[in-house]
């Protein structure tokens, strides 16, 4: 029995930080991570890289990439950063030209400060080339009447969020954090997800044993990884059953979390290992089957 089609919207996590670190692909190496991406370890040297994503992004089903502007390494959720983040503009270039894809693609920026909480300034920064830039553009994601901006929280107090939400009025703002389902929309959950009729996601499987041990490392505090469990994604099963619960949820919105975290292992960008696999099993769980065929035509 297939699932009917999704009437929502279906939206996946993407991460472009490689263009500048190097920390995903080489904790696979030293950590002996289980899948391997089927591009290689790529940098982002080439356009070629991304229009390939694109390709197989819709060939999962998804309408929408959330396009995680990261403050990581030496970059901050900042207009100067975002102005030379090579990646997010090959993005914004092709969604500017789908006139011949079936399946067209919407845009929805997710300001993240890695490790910490982004300033007043950083956020206004951030807003502020985004509403120059992208938010009247046709590609960009409108929700309530708005476009949609996805602010991470990482945990605690945050006045300078509370204080961007009192001010912005133009954009429909929702917070990020991770296990949450409660106030905030969660970008992970384990299962069972409680119901949330506005935002549900969904995942493959969170396995955070290289982040966890990058991290250790990284404070001077290296973690035995002999000892660490790893995550079993059950061959496919944890993604189903993650998919089915948001299904019966019927929600506004379903996050796929996420397209390459390849250091919380929660990605299904294709793996040497597993191939179209998760890219599949999304379309299918999402009754998109039909409408996905011309991306599957070649890999």
């Amino acid at each position: 029995m297939h699932p009917s089609p999704f009437k929502g919207t279906v939206a996946i996590f993407y991460s472009s930080h490689f263009q500048e670190i190097n920390r995903d692909w080489d904790s696979i190496e030293e950590y002996k991570g289980p899948y391997h991406p089927m591009l290689g370890y790529y940098r982002y040297k080439e356009k070629d890289d991304v229009l390939k994503h694109l390709k197989w992004i819709r060939r999962a089903g998804v309408d929408a990439i959330v396009y995680d502007c990261y403050g990581m390494s030496e970059w901050g959720p900042n207009e100067t950063d975002m102005k030379k983040d090579r990646v997010l503009k090959w993005i914004m270039e092709a969604l500017e030209n789908q006139e011949k894809e079936s399946r067209k693609l919407k845009l929805i920026i997710y300001i993240e400060k890695y490790d910490g909480h982004a300033s007043l300034e950083e956020y206004r920064s951030s807003l502020g080339h985004i509403r120059e830039h992208l938010a009247n553009r046709p590609y960009y994601f409108r929700w309530q009447n708005k476009p949609m901006v996805l602010l991470y929280m990482n945990g605690g107090k945050t006045p300078a969020l509370e204080q961007l939400e009192k001010e912005t009025g133009d954009f429909t703002l929702r917070r990020i954090l991770a296990f949450d389902g409660k106030v905030n929309w969660s970008y992970i959950n384990q299962w069972p997800q409680p119901a949330n009729h506005e935002w549900m996601s969904v995942s493959p499987g969170i396995d955070s044993f290289m982040e966890n041990a990058y991290l250790g490392k990284r404070k001077g505090k290296p973690l035995d990884v002999s000892k660490w469990n790893r995550f079993d994604r059950k061959d496919g099963e944890y993604f189903k059953k993650q998919f089915l619960t948001a299904r019966e949820v019927d929600p506004d919105f379903i996050f796929i979390s996420g397209w390459n975290d390849w250091q919380y292992g929660s990605q299904i960008e294709p793996a040497v290992e597993y191939r179209f696999k998760y890219v599949d099993q999304a379309a299918q769980m999402l009754g998109r089957e039909e409408e996905t065929k011309p991306y599957r035509d070649e890999h």
